[in-house]
């Protein structure tokens, strides 16, 4: 919306000056008035064709009260008198009014919201993402790039174009990625070999299982965790087997003993982890019946072989987080992210979710989520990059309830 003089002013400030005159000289007569009428009209349209040819950069002055009115517990109420004056200088009504929508159903700005707020030397809001401005088809990946919290942030979300669920990221080498992802096209999971920067090829398949993660245990062996049926049972099972160095071939596979309803909803991603004392502990999902919010379990192993297990005692968090993933588990150090339920869509989104731990057992949750609010972002796997940076690949799917079209992602957590 363009600037504008206000044309009235000038008129009153010319009715005034003649006004003036009038106080000093003999009135004014009719062909005077219209000579005055046409001056006035000719500086009208002068002021006007001048208007016209400013830029659009030029915007009026933003209406804070109106949009406190529709917003009074909007990103702008936490603002001082100085800062809202800042910020309407340099902004409108309605794109004012756009940012708090925004921010209230997504939990995301675009940028040029957010450079009202470093214009102004301020901060952004608080757990907040900067999302494109094409991103409006809710069939398609939200392509948020970045998301801020009080205590980190995730850079670089992007979608990896890539149908897929319960990704297993691991570090090769230096150049060298190996992701796992359950996959519909390879009726299984594939395996690829990817750069960096996630150029990815396919190098097969693995049949019969899902939800894999591996570890490799102080003897030096390659061995992983995942669910398959267990053909005594008939029941699905958290397996262990020795697998091959390029991740295609497994051998001596082993049940845990840990079935589960094949018809339980709610069973979620087993993830092992190495500790620090060379055992290896599985975490997974568990309900006790079909109603009750998911818990996380864990069980731990006898020996550092990763064959032979023991149920910890009680839970590792409760209220419904699923899909645990241990990104760090270090000496009085241990870093895990995790996602939330799928039951309380599309209300209540799946995001991830970030905990601390001493041991692995008692966890403190960060319950603020780390991933925007538009999307549903579920099944994280990382690595480490250094001590504070991590790289993530998940699962995403669009924020609504029914069949949906799951991708797989990456982004980077930072962490303060």
């Amino acid at each position: 919306m363009k600037k504008s003089i206000n044309i009235g002013i000038i008129l009153l400030f010319l009715l005034q000056a003649c006004s003036g005159e009038e106080n000093t000289k003999s009135p004014i007569n009719p062909p005077q008035v219209l000579e005055n009428s046409v001056e006035n009209e000719i500086i009208e349209n002068d002021v006007q064709e001048e208007e016209q040819s400013k830029p659009e950069s030029n915007t009026e002055i933003a209406d804070i009260k109106e949009v406190l009115k529709e917003f009074p517990q909007g990103a702008l109420s936490f603002l001082g008198d100085n800062e809202k004056q800042c910020i309407s200088q340099i902004s409108t009504t309605e794109a004012l009014k756009s940012m708090e929508k925004s921010l209230m159903e997504e939990g995301s700005i675009l940028q040029e919201h957010m450079d009202y707020f470093t214009s102004c030397n301020l901060p952004g809001p608080p757990g907040i993402g900067i999302k494109e401005a094409t991103s409006s088809n809710d069939n398609e990946i939200v392509q948020e790039t970045y998301y801020a919290t009080s205590f980190a942030s995730v850079e670089n979300i992007r979608s990896l174009d890539e149908d897929g669920v319960s990704p297993h990221l691991e570090k090769v080498d230096e150049k060298t990625l190996r992701l796992f992802y359950s996959s519909i096209e390879v009726k299984g999971i594939a395996v690829s070999l990817c750069d960096y920067k996630f150029k990815c090829e396919l190098q097969g398949a693995l049949e019969r299982m899902s939800d894999l993660t591996i570890i490799e245990t102080l003897d030096g062996v390659r061995r992983g965790y995942y669910v398959a049926l267990n053909p005594q049972t008939q029941q699905k099972d958290i397996f262990t087997a020795v697998f091959s160095e390029d991740g295609l071939s497994y051998s001596n596979e082993t049940p845990l003993g840990f079935p589960v309803d094949q018809n339980e909803i709610a069973w979620g991603v087993p993830d092992a982890v190495l500790m620090p004392n060379g055992l290896v502990r599985v975490y997974w999902v568990y309900t006790e019946d079909k109603t009750s919010d998911e818990k996380l379990v864990s069980a731990t192993s006898k020996t550092t072989k990763g064959v032979e297990f023991i149920m910890d005692p009680g839970y590792r968090l409760e209220n419904g987080y699923v899909d645990f993933e241990v990104i760090i588990a270090a000496e009085g150090d241990w870093k895990a992210l995790m996602s939330y339920t799928p039951h309380y869509m599309p209300e209540i989104p799946q995001s991830l979710f970030y905990a601390t731990s001493k041991d692995g057992l008692k966890w403190d949750l960060i319950e603020e989520r780390i991933t925007p609010k538009g999307y549903s972002y579920f099944d994280p796997t990382a690595i480490p990059i250094d001590d504070k940076n991590y790289l993530v690949v998940g699962s995403a799917a669009p924020n609504t309830l029914g069949d949906r079209e799951h991708i797989l992602f990456t982004a980077e957590l930072v962490l303060p």
